[in-house]
């Protein structure tokens, strides 16, 4: 088994998948992704080898890159070639970093950069003064070994363990994660319906929700500042759990649930008869646009002569823009102003039904994420911090005194220069 694991401890290989892998990602983002079938017939028609492009995306799943098998099957073999390189490299290094041992011939020294040799010299004020700098100090009858900085060879091991974590993370938001996204009137109480996208274990949440109210925000100028959702978390009999005000970047979680304020609209307008108590609903659709939100109406005031009133609302202040039947402007209405029509009472428009756009979204893998690239960035700190190891030989001929680092190569030239001075 050892040996079958030996086979992945391989840097040859680690760098294969992770170009693999880096490759696939890139193209992910250049590709569309999660996008309906009709979309790829549309935008990828070009022909390769005889057959139309968007043919090859769904058949190697190069439209769900992330979520792909394959996809997976790279991460799991990357992340075996971590593990193995951790067990079977690091580990081992690391407890051989650990353990003293004494050079016992001058030959020895030959192999380190940094060396001088004394005629003589006091062990006991070397070791003060590598004990000042901090080393830890191992000695025997014939001379000492020392070490500092034994906490930077743990930095590859934590390198390691955080990429695992991420990957970890990122696989099972892929597989148990969820975005769904709804618009809601307020006042209304809604279950998740509208599902973006979810993983092939995910576990949709059916909590009942309520929007209690929205509201608009608006600048001095009158541009939108901020929208706003009060919402409420309910029980199965209908029983407030939690409550908040929910709005962009100050979102409500609820058991690993993340409810997010994203979108607003308009989904009808409330209209009275002046006398009377009698109230009417127009419902209003949404025009397409990339400029501008912008909604419209039609009041019919004749139905057989096809005349009638078309409400045009680009705000959510109260402000409506009416239209004849040929699209011709008439004036701009207030809510609550009355509007005086041929042959027909006068009519209010008293209140928009306004919509609050609400995403939910679940990812289980994100604080393994998270705290993968919290290791990644300590690890980053600790690699910088140099293994340096010193060993002194006091030979019949003369004493030699030499060491080797890994790092802050000058800096420890200079340690070397400082200690061959100071004895």
């Amino acid at each position: 088994m050892k040996n079958f694991f030996r086979q992945f401890a391989n840097l040859q290989l680690a760098i294969f998948l992770l170009l693999l892998i880096a490759f696939f990602s890139a193209l992910g983002s250049i590709i569309d992704q999660d996008k309906p079938f009709d979309f790829y017939i549309k935008n990828y028609p070009t022909l390769f080898f005889n057959r139309p492009l968007w043919t090859y995306l769904k058949l190697f799943s190069l439209d769900q890159i992330y979520s792909a098998w394959w996809f997976f099957l790279l991460l799991i073999i990357f992340g075996l070639c971590l593990l193995s390189c951790t067990f079977l490299q690091q580990f081992p290094a690391l407890k051989f970093a650990r353990r003293y041992y004494f050079y016992s011939y001058p030959s020895q020294f030959k192999k380190l950069k940094f060396t001088f040799v004394k005629p003589t010299l006091i062990k006991s004020q070397a070791c003060f003064r590598l004990r000042n700098e901090n080393y830890s100090i191992f000695q025997n009858q014939k001379g000492f070994y020392s070490y500092k900085g034994l906490i930077g060879r743990i930095g590859p091991v934590i390198v390691h363990l955080s990429i695992i974590c991420i990957l970890v993370g990122s696989m099972l938001g892929a597989l148990r994660g969820f975005t769904a996204q709804e618009f809601v009137p307020k006042s209304e109480i809604f279950h998740i319906q509208n599902i973006v996208k979810s993983g092939q274990l995910s576990n949709l949440s059916q909590q009942p929700l309520r929007i209690n109210d929205f509201w608009i925000d608006y600048t001095k100028s009158g541009f939108i500042q901020q929208f706003q959702s009060d919402i409420s978390i309910l029980s199965g009999k209908g029983q407030e759990i939690q409550r908040k005000t929910i709005s962009v970047n100050d979102p409500l979680v609820y058991k690993g649930v993340t409810y997010y304020q994203t979108d607003w609209g308009i989904t009808g307008l409330r209209l009275k008869v002046v006398g009377q108590d009698k109230n009417l609903q127009l419902p209003v659709s949404k025009i397409p646009t990339s400029s501008q939100k912008l909604w419209i109406s039609w009041f019919p005031i004749n139905l057989s002569e096809k005349k009638g009133l078309i409400l045009l609302l680009n705000t959510a202040r109260g402000k409506v823009e009416l239209y004849n039947e040929n699209a011709e402007f008439l004036k701009t209405l207030q809510l609550g102003q009355p509007l005086i029509l041929e042959n027909r009472s006068p009519i209010t428009i008293f209140e928009f039904i306004v919509s609050t756009g609400i995403q939910i979204k679940t990812d289980p893998g994100l604080k393994l994420i998270y705290s993968g690239f919290l290791f990644l960035i300590l690890s980053s700190f600790v690699s910088y911090i140099s293994f340096s190891e010193i060993w002194l030989l006091d030979s019949p001929i003369s004493v030699f005194v030499g060491g080797q680092t890994n790092r802050a190569k000058i800096k420890f030239k200079i340690e070397i220069a400082r200690l061959q001075k100071f004895l």
